[in-house]
């Protein structure tokens, strides 16, 4: 007997660790952001920019504020005060389950974000235009 509950055990052991929780609370979080966005409330989206004149055209993590009737803002990880930004048009240059890449045509700007949330950025980075 204390072969088979030792057994069950393991197994339960691997199925819990074949669930990474880690994503799963991401998720939870990515919905929550799209679904107060939704709403008209202001949602700070994270993501990885390189450009040339917001990073020094280094890879920074930070959050892209968004926020209704107002321009994106740039927050680097950490900051307290997040300047808007005018992107220029970017276009899809890579895409997996984990992240989205946008470029800029003339390569000064590139955007990394989850898949989940690169429409609604888009679409309110677009809407300055």
């Amino acid at each position: 007997m204390p072969e088979i509950i030792a057994a069950l055990f393991s197994l339960l052991a691997e199925a819990a660790a074949a669930v990474n929780p880690a994503l799963l609370v991401r998720k939870r979080r990515r919905l929550r952001r799209l679904s107060d966005h939704a709403r008209g409330g202001t949602v700070r989206i994270p993501c990885d920019l390189r450009d040339r004149e917001l990073t020094d055209g280094r890879w920074t993590e930070g959050h892209l504020e968004l926020e209704p009737g107002r321009p994106a803002r740039w927050c680097t990880k950490g900051a307290t005060t997040a300047p808007p930004v005018d992107f220029p048009p970017l276009e899809a240059v890579s895409a997996d389950e984990l992240s989205v890449a946008f470029r800029s045509e003339d390569g000064a700007t590139e955007l990394r974000l989850h898949p989940d949330e690169a429409p609604v950025v888009l679409r309110v980075l677009g809407a300055g235009r």
